[in-house]
């Protein structure tokens, strides 16, 4: 794994393994250093994407590559199969750096993440 990326927990999936350049729905929900929650105002991926739980997470379909994804969830997710979640603490430097979210993510902020792949391929 990456320098700046740290593995918490690991629950396997028992589907295909997760391939970059190939779409997913994924669940995410990220957490700022002192465990609060981020909350989005928007969606983003590809639609129908959808927030829950107040705005904390996200259930959209994304592309595996870097112009999607934070360096830190495409770098993070690797190994990982379809049905599988894990939660990985992020650093800076692999996330929103210095610009952050205005609003929603402050600059330089570490954050721990929870990706989960639900299945593979773009909404039909």
């Amino acid at each position: 794994m990456r320098t700046g990326i740290e593995i918490i927990e690991d629950v396997p999936g028992c589907g295909a393994p997760v391939a970059r350049h190939n779409w997913y729905k994924i669940r995410l929900k990220i957490w700022l250093h002192r465990g609060e929650s981020v909350r989005w105002e928007r969606v983003w991926g590809t639609s129908p994407a959808e927030l829950n739980d107040n705005g904390e997470t996200l259930v959209t379909h994304v592309r595996i590559d870097r112009e999607q994804l934070i360096a830190g969830l495409f770098y993070g997710c690797e190994g990982m199969h379809v049905g599988g979640r894990r939660i990985l603490r992020i650093a800076p430097h692999l996330a929103y750096r210095e610009q952050g979210v205005p609003g929603i993510i402050p600059a330089n902020a570490l954050l721990t993440a929870e990706l989960e792949f639900i299945n593979e391929g773009l909404p039909a």
